[in-house]
């Protein structure tokens, strides 16, 4: 549980200084590329790259918030009451490469008492395909832990 909180907040703030940084350094007028141009044709080609940086900068910024750190926040709720999506079920896929060592890695269970089949990603040792385990998770992140 400790995990999870540690990863959701720390995502959540890094989230917020990598945009902090951004913020900054346009408002200072900062340049990405440091070099000076030496004619006038270097000066407009250094432009036009500065201008496609911001771009893609802004883009990165929004894929982060968008698929990274809103579901992070929408999962501080479940977090703070400890009210996890608990699921009782069978295997049915997993990463089981290294499986005695531990990794992030991602399962498949079907519930047992609803016969859905939920996808979560955790930090530990693989299971085997058809063993019978419990697991709880967040439900925005999909990311949770083996209870048993």
């Amino acid at each position: 549980m400790a995990l999870l909180m540690f990863r959701t907040f720390g995502v959540i703030i890094v989230s917020f200084i990598v945009l902090i940084m951004y913020v900054l350094h346009r408002k200072k007028n900062g340049k990405f590329i440091k070099r000076k141009a030496v004619n006038e044709e270097e000066k407009i080609k250094y432009q036009k790259w500065e201008k496609i940086i911001n771009v893609m900068a802004v883009v990165g910024l929004l894929i982060l918030g968008i698929f990274i750190t809103v579901p992070c926040c929408l999962d501080i709720p479940y977090l703070l009451s400890n009210n996890l999506v608990e699921v009782t079920g069978e295997v049915t896929q997993g990463a089981m490469s290294g499986e005695n060592s531990n990794s992030e890695r991602r399962i498949h269970i079907r519930d047992e008492k609803t016969g859905e089949e939920h996808s979560l990603k955790y930090w530990g040792t693989g299971s085997d395909l058809g063993d019978k385990i419990t697991v709880r998770y967040l439900p925005h992140t999909e990311y949770g832990y083996v209870v048993e």
